[in-house]
């Protein structure tokens, strides 16, 4: 799958399921049924801590295997449906992707760095096919779309955060889980005791199978809120 000169090299990275219960077939979003009373949370104050502000000079950055636009499109309904339901916003500030490096914090003079190793690395890589099935959660903070057990993706998850982690000694992560491949919906903001009603809303809609090419990764920065493509 990869040019022979990677070497068989094992890595870490990506998110652990933790409390994970993964659906069954699930069922495909779309924004039917909107209107009604959905849990539309108002005048709540926010008491989580605030994260420490980045120092001048750096950024927010992840890499991942981005959905090409159709498939983004359907996540993109199925978040927009979280968040005129339960006012879910974290997750529709990405595009539908799987990460592959999660978010660290790096100086953006090495912004060019970054995107010269994506580009090298994205060299050796075989394309291959990325299935979606299902739906599944982290506990009740990430509902999520399921992937596919997939070799390939695994392989090139491990080789990419240890050619990462080689090239950029200095950029440090925190706890990295074992690698557990998903497609978010929402994450982190789903009002208390919903996630599994958001979740069973999906699955009754149908059974949710969608698959594309997996053939490079992207850089991806956070930027006045949202995260991009660079």
């Amino acid at each position: 799958m990869y040019n022979n000169n990677r070497g068989n090299r094992s890595g870490g990275g990506g998110y652990g399921r933790g409390d994970n219960n993964r659906g069954g077939g699930g069922g495909r979003g779309g924004y039917g049924n909107r209107g009604g009373g959905g849990f539309r949370p108002r005048g709540q104050q926010d008491f989580r801590p605030k994260r420490n502000p980045l120092p001048e000079g750096f950024a927010l950055y992840y890499v991942a295997l981005i959905c090409p636009d159709e498939l983004n499109e359907k996540v993109k309904a199925q978040k927009e449906y979280m968040f005129e339901q339960y006012g879910c916003r974290a997750a529709g500030k990405s595009p539908a992707h799987i990460t592959i490096v999660p978010p660290f914090r790096a100086e953006e003079d090495l912004q060019q760095n970054l995107l010269d190793f994506v580009t090298t690395f994205n060299i050796g890589i075989a394309p291959f096919t990325v299935d979606l099935n299902g739906y599944g959660n982290f506990g009740d903070r990430v509902l999520f779309i399921d992937v596919a057990p997939n070799q390939q993706l695994l392989q090139l998850e491990q080789e990419c955060m240890q050619e990462f982690t080689d090239q950029f000694p200095s950029i440090i992560f925190g706890m990295k889980p074992p690698f557990n491949p998903h497609v978010t919906i929402a994450t982190r903001d789903i009002p208390e005791g919903k996630l599994q009603e958001a979740k069973a809303y999906f699955e009754a809609q149908g059974s949710f199978a969608e698959q594309f090419d997996a053939k490079e990764l992207r850089l991806v920065k956070l930027d006045h809120g949202n995260w991009n493509v660079v």
